[in-house]
């Protein structure tokens, strides 16, 4: 840090006297500076001008694309209405006929499903575990003749170990080799009541355990070995044979079953196959495979039996093996297989047969068109109706938004080209805005119902019959624009982008302006030219005041050392 002290030899305040002098000098940077910050405003007016331009740009887009292609035809667009959407509903593209159609579902697509017909576990017996057959640890109170007994029931119990206290509290268990089903009693006559609020078991709960007319609990279903967490080919996983290990197929998937497969891993593998078309699922109460297939219709569930037994073991294939297990003659046991409905609707008196409930164009017959049934028609619900028309919510949405964002763009030119706006005397910029504005109030020519955007709802006067030559912003009349649309949408569509459309045009002004060598292009040159030759100004004369600066305290500099010296030469004089 360098300390000075002006006039130490003089006497004079110095340092006063160059900072009067310079900052005159400083006025011209200053000034300068204003220019700049000017000109960065009229950039920054310039942009959020562009940005109005594009969105203007935008939203006439979403209009005129209807020129170059049918998929952006929003003219073209139709929209299916159900007169009952719980029975049905649809899905239309432009391809689709206007008009109203009678629809009666008269059934609806199911689902096959297959299962054994013969349970394809043996029935438990006193080796099964009770929690292999979902049985929970705890405690089960048995009443004989009103005598209370809790029996415990731990978690590796099988059924013999319950037998054997059951009867010791005077009561016997015992299960049916054929049915499965499981039944308690008392002894001797007596009577015989099961079950507390004290009780922690689920037994009661998940056999189903019902008092009958007899005095005796019966479940209400069968009880079987297996369960999810058997192992298949386990010599004592409980199917009524054993399985083996190899391979067989369901849909178009294959499945592996080795020496470590799980029901329950079997299922899982099953259901993430995309391939095998089913969800599969173990019925515990019938001791079955259930396979529900993925596809609605009349259709067999494929299953093909392979160097593994197992779909032979579920009753859902029939092989004969050689001496070596290869199949030497197999069949599809269609009979476990319960064939799902293929759907039936009458559209417009012609009864239409499909296998799935989404009914496309090809079984239909009329273009465009997708129908997804959902439920049957009733004498509650009857025949219900499908009405295919102009979609005019997406013509309605497209004008709004060219609507406001014209108003916002002529808003936005009449603040930037005021007499206090930042790019005033604009002249191009106002013959921009002037051409659009005529254009939005001109009428275009030819044979076409409406010729004035008024007569379809686009007006600054509910009622005018033209657009007031003094008026910019717009609103539209979304009633008289429906009515437009319903008695003749294509004349709305010529008069707003037909060859010589309005919003046609207004695309060519608006590109026009915002191409490469456009208005907006210009300017945003010219103006970084200024910014940039500004910068380069005010570099140069603050460059130039600095200079002036040194000048000057070099020179006071100078005058002091000067008089410092005069002063030692008299005081030499005066010793």
């Amino acid at each position: 840090m360098t300390i000075s002290f002006s006039g130490l030899a003089s006497g004079l305040d110095t340092d006063s006297w160059v900072n009067a002098l310079v900052s005159v000098k400083q006025l011209s940077v200053t000034s300068l500076q204003t220019q700049l910050s000017e000109f960065n405003q009229t950039q920054k007016t310039l942009s959020n001008l562009k940005t109005s331009f594009t969105n203007f740009q935008t939203a006439l887009q979403a209009l005129t694309d209807s020129l170059y292609s049918s998929s952006g035809d929003i003219f073209a667009s139709n929209i299916a209405t159900s007169s009952n959407d719980d029975i049905f509903t649809a899905t239309v593209t432009s391809d689709a006929v206007r008009d109203t159609y009678s629809i009666n579902v008269k059934q609806l697509a199911t689902t096959t499903t297959a299962q054994s017909l013969e349970a394809a576990s043996e029935v438990a017996d006193g080796s099964t575990k009770l929690s292999d057959i979902g049985i929970n640890a705890g405690t089960l109170t048995v009443y004989v003749d009103g005598a209370r007994t809790e029996i415990n029931i731990d978690k590796d119990d099988t059924i013999a170990n319950l037998q054997s206290r059951l009867s010791q509290a005077g009561a016997e268990l015992s299960i049916d080799e054929e049915t499965g089903i499981m039944s308690i009693t008392a002894n001797d006559g007596k009577e015989l009541r099961i079950g507390a609020n004290t009780d922690t078991s689920n037994m009661i709960s998940l056999l189903g355990l019902q008092l009958n007319e007899a005095g005796a609990y019966v479940s209400s279903s069968s009880v079987y070995k297996v369960t999810g967490s058997t192992v298949l080919t386990g010599a004592n996983a409980g199917f009524n044979t054993q399985i083996t290990e190899g391979t067989f197929t369901i849909g178009n998937a294959t499945f592996t079953i080795d020496e470590n497969t799980t029901l329950d891993g079997l299922i899982s593998q099953i259901n993430k196959s995309d391939d095998a078309n089913v969800f599969a699922s173990w019925d515990a109460a019938s001791g079955k495979l259930v396979l529900k297939s993925d596809a609605e219709g009349a259709s067999y569930i494929n299953i093909e039996a392979g160097t593994s037994n197992f779909t032979d073991v579920m009753g859902l294939t029939i092989s004969e093996r050689d001496s070596n297990n290869n199949i030497t003659s197999t069949k599809l046991v269609t009979a476990a297989q319960d064939l799902g409905d293929n759907a039936i609707v009458n559209i417009n008196g012609t009864d239409i047969t499909s296998t799935s409930n989404t009914i496309t164009s090809d079984i239909s017959r009329i273009s465009g068109l997708t129908l997804n049934l959902k439920a049957v028609n009733t004498e509650e619900t009857p025949s219900s109706t499908l009405t295919i028309e102009q979609d005019t919510t997406k013509i309605t949405d497209a004008l709004t938004d060219v609507i406001d964002s014209y108003n916002s763009l002529m808003s936005g030119i009449d603040t930037a080209t005021a007499i206090s706006g930042d790019l005033h005397g604009e002249t191009t910029l106002k013959s921009i805005y002037t051409n659009l504005r005529n254009t939005m109030n001109s009428s275009i020519s030819g044979d076409n119902e409406y010729n004035l955007l008024s007569q379809i709802g686009i007006s600054t006067e509910a009622a005018s019959s033209a657009l007031a030559s003094d008026t910019v912003s717009l609103s539209l009349d979304e009633d008289a624009l429906a009515e437009a649309l319903a008695t003749n949408s294509d004349a709305v569509k010529n008069l707003l982008v037909g060859t010589n459309g309005i919003f046609s045009s207004l695309k060519k002004t608006v590109d026009s302006a915002l191409y490469s060598g456009g208005y907006f292009s210009t300017k945003e040159s010219s103006l970084s030219t200024q910014v940039s030759n500004m910068q380069d100004k005010i570099n140069k004369t603050q460059e130039s005041v600095d200079t002036y600066q040194a000048r000057l305290e070099a020179k006071f500099a100078a005058m002091e050392n000067t008089i410092s010296q005069l002063q030692a030469n008299y005081g030499s004089l005066l010793s």
